[in-house]
């Protein structure tokens, strides 16, 4: 496990003077600074990706990071972002989602989400029995 106020402050820190270049307001809310996390690599490139997306698309404006025990969320109220480009965006762990109007929310889940899907459904096909080329008479019983 790794203290996940580390990733959040290397990543924010790193991302604070770019946002003050391109004039925009970057907020953080992280109220529980001893939270920890399974997968820091994977939560640092997500936020990190993300992060540099929301700072690149935005013109102006405020981008806010709030950390909760589930989730990273990052809104950006300035910046609309096609249904297409939110596909592009979103992955297993993060969901980017964009209205007018409301501008655009990144939510990075802090633990990868189960799968629970039927066997069936994730499992390949058997291949088919090959058929026998020789006749063979049935055996009936009575």
């Amino acid at each position: 496990m790794y203290r996940l106020s580390l990733i959040i402050s290397e990543v924010f820190n790193k991302y604070l003077p770019l946002a003050d270049q391109a004039k925009v307001q970057l907020n953080l809310d992280f109220s529980d600074t001893t939270q920890q996390v399974a997968h820091p690599e994977a939560v640092k490139h997500d936020l990190d990706q993300q992060l540099s997306s929301a700072l690149q698309h935005t013109v102006g404006g405020e981008i806010s990071v709030a950390v909760t025990n589930r989730a990273i969320t990052i809104t950006d109220a300035a910046t609309v972002l096609s249904p297409a480009a939110c596909a592009l965006l979103s992955n297993r762990r993060v969901t980017v989602k964009s209205r007018t109007g409301f501008g655009t929310t990144i939510t990075i889940q802090l633990s990868t989400p189960d799968r629970t899907e039927s066997p069936a459904s994730t499992d390949p096909q058997p291949a088919p029995k090959p058929q026998s080329r020789s006749r063979s008479t049935p055996t009936k019983t009575l």
